[in-house]
């Protein structure tokens, strides 16, 4: 799909939201099994195979832009 320059940026901003968020709700939980049970996975695993980071790694890298 081709997308003008304010779509791109609009669709980058929702990505980094979607993460963002999707970081937030799995952090207390990253340890435990997702319920799917299919792949033994726990919540920390699904959100780096979900978007290609390490959970840990990600919470480091914001924790450095969070002011104050």
């Amino acid at each position: 799909m081709i997308f003008t320059k304010e779509e791109q940026e609009r669709e980058d901003m929702w990505a980094q939201q979607k993460k963002y968020y999707a970081a937030r709700s799995v952090w207390r939980k990253r340890f435990q099994t997702v319920p799917s049970g299919r792949h033994n996975k726990n919540w920390g695993q699904w959100f780096e195979k979900m978007f290609g980071e390490n959970l840990n790694d990600y919470a480091k890298r914001m924790a450095k832009k969070k002011p104050g």
